[in-house]
């Protein structure tokens, strides 16, 4: 998650540049506001109601659908969506903060090795003191801010490497270093925790409080987000990297995917309940399955709504 709001930041500060302040608070809430609010005012109520038949207690739909309203369900009913409530939230931020100081327009260099283990550590440390108030799991309005130091450190950081031009200029050496570092050392060093921490016996000290397990992880969990961030830019830049009818088919569809594939995973689980597998089967099974129908969905439903197509694209 914090690789996405890395590179969310970074076209954040390009869009911003060019709109300024205001425009770009006014596209943020509606290319992110809209689709929300047809999340919390559609589909999780419909997910309730409809896939899962629940609330209705024997009255129509009408009167459900008016029982979750003056419930205030929908205050925590984002789903998936969390991540666009929340990089909405650090877009007006932005937009606020370079409103009273705007952005110079001098370039920089990629972060040197130090800079990035000092970021690393500090935002292990906020992590570890967030953790003491608000443990790993606890969610509040269906947002776990326990995780929230590396996504805000990697949104920061996004931010410069948008404002200062440097993400281009990131090596190719540097970012697989990044990437086979974090890879080579943080999985056995996340073992090394969940032994030395008591986890394998239902000690769950790595989850918070005042410890030496909760700070070590929280470190770790940093080390992992920002090493990985910077390396996948580049593992994607030099490896993955495609262009063609399928992969923009992919690209102009992902946001819609990622805004309506709730329900159809949702259902399509429930179809396939009374099939008694292995849970890595049947994972293998729906997930192609529901991302393929949820696609042919958007592209060829959704799409052709008008204001659909405005709104989430």
């Amino acid at each position: 998650m914090g690789a996405l709001f890395f590179l969310a930041a970074f076209f954040a500060a390009r869009s911003l540049a060019q709109r300024g302040s205001r425009g770009f608070a006014g596209e943020r809430l509606f290319r992110l506001g809209v689709p929300l609010l047809i999340y919390v005012f559609v589909i999780a109520p419909f997910i309730q109601a409809v896939v899962l038949g629940r609330g209705t207690s024997g009255a129509d739909l009408v009167g459900a659908y008016l029982g979750y309203l003056a419930s205030l369900r929908w205050v925590e009913a984002t789903g998936p969506l969390w991540f666009v409530e929340a990089l909405l939230a650090f877009s007006l931020v932005y937009a606020g903060w370079r409103a009273f100081r705007p952005a110079r327009s001098a370039q920089a260099d990629p972060p040197k090795t130090r800079t990035i283990l000092g970021i690393i550590l500090a935002t292990g440390v906020a992590a570890f003191l967030i953790r003491l108030v608000l443990p790993i799991g606890t969610s509040v309005v269906n947002l776990q801010f326990c995780y929230f130091a590396s996504y805000v450190a990697l949104f920061l950081l996004g931010l410069h490497a948008g404002e200062r031009n440097w993400l281009g200029r990131l090596s190719d050496k540097q970012g697989l270093r990044w990437f086979f570092v974090v890879l080579g050392a943080g999985i056995p060093l996340w073992f090394v925790i969940i032994k030395a921490s008591g986890a394998v016996n239902g000690a769950m000290l790595i989850y918070g409080g005042l410890n030496a397990a909760s700070f070590g992880y929280a470190v770790w969990e940093a080390f992992v987000a920002v090493g990985f961030s910077l390396g996948l830019v580049v593992v994607f830049r030099r490896y993955i990297g495609a262009d063609n009818a399928f992969t923009r088919v992919l690209a102009r569809n992902s946001f819609g995917v990622y805004v309506f594939h709730a329900p159809v995973l949702i259902a399509l689980s429930l179809v396939l309940r009374d099939w008694h597998a292995a849970p890595l089967l049947k994972h293998a099974a729906v997930a192609p399955l529901a991302f393929g129908v949820t696609l042919a969905l958007v592209f060829l439903v959704l799409r052709r709504i008008p204001g659909l197509r405005t709104a989430i694209r």
